[in-house]
């Protein structure tokens, strides 16, 4: 049967959607809502005046701190007090007397003069932070044993263009510090002044000292002559009050014995001839050749065998044997065309690179030999 479009549903229909929108659905409040929230108004109305009020009336001992508490639990604290220095009138005292006041750490008293004066206090810088001073090179210093580098500047009171920079390096022991001195000469015919147990040059606006395990470089702005003399003082002064150590053996086989310059000398601490293995070395290049010859004092005869077998095996790596008469191992180095060797005498490693010879070679080894019998 059909439906008839025209019949009209009659049961009621629920609304889907809140009808009375924003309206509320309570018809009134009671009286006793109404006098509560007075009652919250009025206790944050009077929060926030409190507030307000006692942020512009603070409490005197608010901050203050008990004297009973510092005496109980403070009395083990150290506490500094700076010293009081007397008054002293501008222009009344010498500037040098003025910068002794300050603390100048292992630098001797006298580099402090007339006409010169401290720029600022002095400066310490150890292995973490050494680049900040020395950026780049402080892989040389660390290479040499560096512990500590202490520097100060001087300046002129009459000219204040005129400076010294003073760099204290302590690199651990005398043969570390003679290392870095001889390390850094670019001149080998720089004359050097052999002290009692040190060494030291000059040059037109600077000076440097080693002696112990101390090396000093005194840098001067400029070529002037109150630079030069100054730097003079300093390389005295430096020399007369720096702790002193016996110079290391090697000095007297290539002083004493072969009248070799100390600016000669080099000391490889370690990776001598680019072999991990080969540390603790002296050398020196024959002035007018090429020549160098090296020792190295081990332990035993033992140990100084074993070593003068790797040498001889890593030379004969760039070239080829040539002979093993005598205890004497010599190389052909195929690059350079010259001759290798190595030894031994007793506990001392003796050898020689860039000779002219197989002779020459052998000559020159025996030449140190004969020094360490």
């Amino acid at each position: 049967m059909a439906t008839d479009p025209k019949i009209v549903r009659t049961h009621p229909v629920e609304p889907v959607f809140n009808t009375f929108r924003r309206k509320p659905l309570r018809p009134f409040y009671s009286l006793r809502e109404f006098q509560i929230g007075l009652v919250v108004v009025a206790i944050l109305a009077g929060s926030v005046t409190w507030v307000v009020y006692r942020g512009t009336q603070p409490d005197p001992d608010l901050f203050a701190v008990d004297d009973q508490l510092l005496t109980s639990k403070g009395r083990d604290i150290p506490v500094y007090k700076r010293p009081v220095l007397p008054w002293v009138e501008p222009g009344s005292e010498p500037a040098a007397a003025t910068s002794r006041r300050i603390p100048l750490g292992p630098f001797p008293e006298g580099i402090i003069s007339e006409g010169w004066r401290l720029e600022r206090p002095p400066e310490m810088f150890d292995e973490s932070n050494l680049y900040e001073k020395i950026n780049g090179r402080e892989g040389f210093y660390k290479s040499y044993g560096f512990q500590k580098l202490h520097f100060v500047s001087l300046v002129s009171t009459a000219d204040a263009a005129l400076s010294i920079d003073i760099e204290l390096f302590d690199q651990g022991n005398i043969a570390n510090a003679l290392g870095a001195f001889s390390a850094e000469i670019s001149n080998p015919d720089t004359p050097i002044t052999a002290g009692v147990a040190g060494f030291s040059y000059t040059t037109r606006n600077s000076a440097f000292v080693a002696q112990g395990r101390y090396y000093a470089r005194m840098l001067g702005s400029d070529d002037a002559e109150a630079i030069r003399a100054k730097a003079a003082i300093l390389r005295d002064v430096f020399l007369a009050a720096l702790p002193q150590e016996t110079l290391p053996w090697a000095y007297e086989v290539f002083g004493s014995g072969l009248k070799l310059s100390p600016a000669l000398v080099q000391f490889q601490k370690e990776n001598a001839f680019s072999f991990e293995f080969a540390d603790q070395f002296y050398s020196v290049t024959l002035p007018g050749t090429e020549t160098e010859v090296f020792v190295s004092r081990r332990e035993n005869d033992a140990a100084a065998l074993a070593l003068a077998g790797k040498l001889a095996e890593g030379f004969a790596a760039f070239g080829k044997k040539l002979g093993a008469a005598a205890g004497t191992v010599l190389v052909h180095n195929e690059y350079t065309s010259a001759v290798d060797g190595v030894r031994t005498q007793g506990r001392y490693v003796v050898g020689v690179r860039f000779a002219t010879s197989a002779a020459n070679a052998t000559e020159q080894m025996e030449r140190v030999a004969v020094l360490l019998k």
